[in-house]
């Protein structure tokens, strides 16, 4: 019979274990194309996701970051796995973490030197979820992903200004709209009716005539497609044959901002740091 370890309990052994005993820390990766199960090294899925989420031309001490937060949300998944019975541990999608087959020698370099580190709040690891740029400031994990998390808070950014395409517009035709909200015919009437606290749409109303359909602005955003519709930190403005939405940043918002965290490297700030802002009330520990 196995037991199953809280994991607090897990991470506590961890800590106190002998220094080489968790070197050959394994993770199961279900690749999702193939469906066909990885067993990998932690440290090289590790680098795999660094390449697969960051540019190489990044500052290392962003990709320093990204390989800390990545190793910290592949050990929550793990231990859930582990918990649960699944065959297998993480995805290697966009919905988990982008894992690249092959590394490069700057991800490789960033998984080198936080090898064994990992991002931890009451003895167990985090939930380091990132996204590309929050476009100035990030979302709580509560209104960004259903998750009441403390260290995934709504913070200040301010240093992801300059990201490629952080700031955008999507023309949607009428039609379209009508369609998804379930109306008979174009939509004729698109506004905000509520926002969360960081000003991201949190209800969106699609009407025809007198026929209004009220929709979360999560689900619109999946309905119109992530990348068509690249965050909820938008207005709605009329456009020709349709609606605008004019808006800020790149994904969901919540935990580190990837963009953001190369600006604080560029200014001079250390990896220890960047996780510091973006997961507030966290610290980093060596497992091993």
């Amino acid at each position: 019979m196995s037991v199953r370890w809280p994991a607090a309990a897990l991470v506590a052994l961890w800590l106190l274990a002998p220094r080489g005993v968790w070197a050959e820390e394994r993770i199961r990766v279900r690749l999702v194309g193939s469906g066909r199960v990885l067993d990998l090294r932690l440290e090289d899925y590790v680098a795999g996701v660094v390449a697969g989420e960051m540019p190489p031309g990044f500052p290392l001490e962003a990709r320093k970051a990204q390989a800390v937060a990545a190793r910290s949300y592949a050990l929550t998944r793990k231990l859930e796995a582990q918990a649960s019975g699944k065959p297998w541990d993480i995805g290697d999608s966009v919905l988990a973490q982008a894992y690249r087959g092959r590394d490069s020698p700057e991800a490789r370099s960033a998984a080198e030197a936080t090898a064994g580190e990992v991002l931890v709040k009451g003895m167990e690891p985090v939930e380091a979820y990132f996204h590309a740029a929050c476009g100035g400031r990030t979302e709580s994990g509560q209104a960004a992903l259903g998750k009441d998390l403390p260290y995934l808070a709504s913070v200040e950014c301010g240093y992801c200004d300059d990201a490629p395409g952080v700031r955008w517009r999507r023309e949607f035709g009428a039609a379209e709209l009508g369609r998804l909200a379930g109306l008979a015919g174009p939509a004729d009437a698109v506004r905000v009716v509520a926002r969360t606290a960081s000003g991201r749409a949190e209800r969106v109303e699609i009407g025809r005539g007198d026929r209004v359909q009220s929709l979360s602005a999560a689900d619109l955003r999946q309905r119109l497609g992530f990348s068509r519709l690249p965050s909820l930190a938008f207005e709605v403005v009329p456009a020709p044959g349709g609606f605008a939405f004019e808006g800020r940043g790149l994904g969901h918002g919540a935990g580190m901002c990837q963009y953001g965290a190369a600006g604080m490297a560029r200014a001079g700030k250390g990896y220890r740091e960047i996780l510091a802002h973006y997961y507030p009330g966290t610290e980093v520990v060596r497992m091993y």
